[in-house]
């Protein structure tokens, strides 16, 4: 395992699944506001290690080995001096390693090898990539989109090679072993993203928001300035109508909640169980308790002034 290879300012093959909104550790906003930030000069962010990428970055080339073996594949190449630049493309990869095969390969989940492409066999003749993940999921057939495959498409695209595996290592007991083939749909699809991923880096414009979270990242600072919207029939004054409705109901519902839940603990009194028959249900309704361990005086350090965008939306009837 060596260190980061590919370039801060550039999109890489690890990022294609946030690209085409396959990631559920950061959004297409997120990765486009922290691109714009470097062309401004800003600081890349850095992730520090931690327990789960310690031992994935331990057991790498353990994983690759071993796949090697499975597979018959010769020649397993672990290091590299230098990233994968396309040819054509602001893409790069960094590998986590090759290796050279001689045959075509069928899904044979008894030995934890799968197709999941589907119809013919994987042709594993030549040099191959290899991509290494160690996972605490359950075992998967295929593996989620942000688990390698969007990831080795990109591979493909940047070292020319036209197949790899994907050796996936389960909640440390099961290894399976994804064999494809360059897809051109999909590779075709990143190409557009990418494209643009780059025009959007010129212009500023955001991706649509897709949740709360991402409409901070999209917008994190906000201008002194009002929108009209008046057309009453429209779709923004339909989406406040249903948010209205929404925050009705929550709070409603709050309300009943903290009633019957008062209710049902003076009924319970000192007692931490309740079974009880609800029409033709069965239900147990707890009322446990929580230790919390003792812990010694904390000075919370200064922080600097700053402005942060809320969440949510503050609505008000005006008429």
């Amino acid at each position: 395992m060596v260190g980061k290879l590919t370039r801060d300012d550039q999109l890489s093959a690890s990022r294609i699944p946030v690209l085409l909104n396959a990631s559920p550790y950061q959004t297409r906003n997120e990765l486009l506001a922290e691109m714009i930030d470097i062309d401004r000069g800003g600081t890349p962010t850095r992730i520090p290690q931690n327990e789960p990428m310690f031992w994935g970055d331990t057991l790498e080339e353990q994983i690759l080995t071993v796949a090697a073996e499975r597979l018959g594949l010769k020649d397993l190449r672990t290091s590299f001096p230098a990233a994968f630049q396309h040819p054509t493309l602001p893409l790069a990869a960094s590998l986590d390693g090759s290796a050279k095969g001689n045959r075509k390969w069928a899904s044979d989940p008894a030995n934890g090898i799968y197709t999941p492409q589907g119809g013919d066999m994987i042709d594993l003749t030549g040099e191959i990539l290899l991509e290494a993940k160690n996972t605490s999921v359950m075992p998967e057939n295929p593996p989620a989109a942000h688990r390698g495959p969007l990831q080795l498409q990109a591979q493909m695209m940047c070292t020319g090679l036209k197949a790899g595996v994907i050796a996936v290592l389960y909640r440390g007991t099961e290894l399976r072993l994804f064999l494809y083939k360059a897809d051109p749909a999909i590779q075709q699809r990143i190409v557009l993203a990418i494209q643009d991923f780059e025009e959007r880096r010129k212009t500023g414009e955001m991706y649509p928001v897709t949740s709360p979270e991402d409409g901070i990242a999209a917008y994190p600072t906000g201008i002194d300035d009002r929108l009209y919207w008046d057309d009453g029939a429209g779709d923004e004054a339909t989406a406040i109508d249903c948010l209205m409705h929404a925050l009705k109901q929550k709070a409603n519902a709050e309300e009943d909640i903290a009633e019957f839940t008062s209710f049902l603990m003076d009924r319970m009194g000192r007692s931490e169980e309740v079974e009880a028959m609800v029409g033709n249900r069965r239900v147990l309704v707890k009322w446990p308790s929580r230790t919390y361990r003792a812990q010694p005086e904390k000075l919370t350090p200064a922080k600097p002034e700053r402005t942060v965008r809320s969440k949510t939306l503050q609505i008000k009837e005006l008429d």
